[in-house]
């Protein structure tokens, strides 16, 4: 993934993940992109408008925190994310990355229930992530090494935690949320080499999370928010080879969590009540890059994810795994010497998980498009688009569970320079 690409990325949407920094066992396609970044530096900065409309009567949220359910209506999202990645030497690069994002909640009180329409906000910066990446003995052995400097907000309340229910929702695809996740950090190896024509790459890390997980304790259908993390470590297995005039990459990961302890009302001071171990989570990613004449670029992807059930006090809880399947297509199209047209379509199938009826862990059948433009302009890259989804929410639960449609649009503008 190029970087004015992983800009675009994280203006766009929020990928599955509660790693940091995971160092999976990227594939030599991925390693090879960061060669535009040896010898020089880059800088991305992008700003996206989001907006989500419920149809219906509203998606109709459970109360939390002796709070009445709510019928989300719509959200509104303004975000610029910035990048930026600095060489040292040779074989390091050293990449930054964070956010300022303001989101909007509204919602109707619960069906039967008068009152007034209402609004709850979200604001502020993201964490800053850090990497250094080093690649050793002719990109035989590449180091990642990452830390989370904890910028964000790890204090919430009852309005803010509102908001935040319903954005971190991986059914929706938003941006990341403006909070933090206290300090963390990971470390991790990818080893590469030749096997029978495939480029094979295998990785192993190591993170250590932070005090304040909210989000992954959101899409895991957690008991609680207020938990001491434990630690993850990935394992991948990463093969690339061209076909013919085509080149196929497949990445397969897996991680493991150790236990995570849930806290009483006083948070970290307090006695641990009860303690949860997420099950592993299996992820598997294939992309097939076509060599199509007389375009810059035409690539088939998809990515699957499974996360098994967790553990409550080490017993398995029901309705706590689900499946996670997204895929698509993205092609550039020249226009001209210096400018590409973009059109990308995907789609996407959650299962989400039965733990709760919540946002945050329904299921999805969705789809959406990209349409937009990639202007070389000496040492910038401007790249306007416009985006369109759409799709059912389908809670997972007993019986015949509400499902709810939604429209989302958004349109963003990332700039890169090369310094």
């Amino acid at each position: 993934m190029t970087f004015s690409r992983t800009v675009l990325h994280r203006a766009r949407s929020m990928r599955r993940s509660v790693a940091l920094f995971p160092a999976v066992a990227l594939t030599p396609a991925l390693l090879s992109a960061q060669d535009r970044l040896i010898g020089t530096g880059a800088l991305g900065v992008g700003a996206t408008v989001d907006a989500i409309s419920f149809g219906g009567v509203g998606f109709q949220q459970p109360g939390a925190a002796g709070r009445d359910s709510i019928r989300l209506r719509s959200i509104q999202q303004f975000s610029v994310p910035v990048s930026v990645a600095l060489p040292i030497g040779t074989a390091w690069t050293v990449d930054l990355q964070s956010a300022f994002a303001y989101q909007r909640l509204t919602f109707d009180p619960k069906l039967g229930t008068a009152g007034p329409r209402q609004t709850s906000t979200l604001y502020g910066p993201t964490d800053v992530r850090v990497r250094a990446t080093g690649r050793l003995w002719n990109d035989a052995l590449t180091l990642t090494a990452g830390f989370n400097a904890p910028t964000g907000k790890t204090e919430l309340t009852s309005s803010n935690l509102t908001v935040l229910r319903a954005a971190a929702a991986p059914a929706l695809g938003l941006g990341t949320p403006p909070v933090g996740a206290g300090p963390s950090g990971t470390m991790g190896a990818v080893v590469a080499t030749q096997v029978l024509g495939w480029a094979v790459a295998l990785g192993g890390s190591y993170e250590y999370r932070g005090t304040y997980q909210p989000i992954a304790a959101l899409a895991a259908g957690s008991p609680s928010l207020d938990f001491q993390p434990g630690a993850v470590v990935r394992g991948s297995l990463g093969l690339d080879r061209l076909v013919g005039n085509h080149r196929l990459s497949v990445t397969g990961a897996v991680d493991v969590y150790s236990d995570d302890e849930l806290r009483g009302p006083l948070g970290a001071s307090a006695a641990p009540i009860s303690t949860v171990r997420l099950g592993p989570i299996y992820t598997t990613d294939v992309q097939l890059q076509l060599a199509a004449p007389r375009l810059r670029e035409f690539v088939l992807w998809g990515s699957n994810r499974f996360r098994t059930r967790y553990q409550l006090d080490g017993v398995e809880r029901a309705g706590t795994s689900g499946n996670y399947l997204d895929g698509g297509v993205r092609t550039r199209i020249p226009l001209s010497g210096g400018t590409d047209l973009l059109l990308t379509g995907d789609g996407r199938w959650h299962t989400g998980l039965a733990i709760n009826q919540g946002l945050a862990t329904s299921g999805v059948i969705s789809g959406g498009g990209t349409i937009g433009l990639i202007t070389q302009a000496g040492a910038f890259s401007i790249q306007p688009y416009i985006r369109g989804q759409g799709g059912q929410l389908r809670p997972r639960v007993s019986g015949t569970a509400p499902r709810t449609s939604f429209v989302g649009g958004s349109a963003g503008l990332v700039i890169v320079t090369r310094f």
